[in-house]
């Protein structure tokens, strides 16, 4: 396993141009608190809003129809 590995993109999985312990202050398209954007990504621009939502979500819905119910139900929730 390699001790510095390249970054990949937290939008679309590809390789960024940095490594692990390159420092923030001198990356382009780092987001605090969520990672690392390709070019590509950060080109697109900042007009994109974004939610997490817990993993153990996802895997204790194994129903596709209601875990976007229950995702679209934290959206409303943080909406207000």
């Amino acid at each position: 396993m390699e001790n510095n590995p390249i970054e990949k993109c937290i939008l679309c999985g590809k390789d960024t141009t940095y490594h692990f312990n390159d420092h923030i202050d001198f990356r382009i398209g780092y987001i605090e608190g969520a990672g690392q954007l390709c070019k590509s990504c950060h080109d697109r621009g900042t007009n994109r809003n974004y939610m997490t939502i817990p993993e153990n979500l996802v895997y204790n819905t194994p129903n596709d129809q209601e875990l976007g119910g229950k995702v679209r139900e934290i959206y409303w929730q943080h909406k207000q």
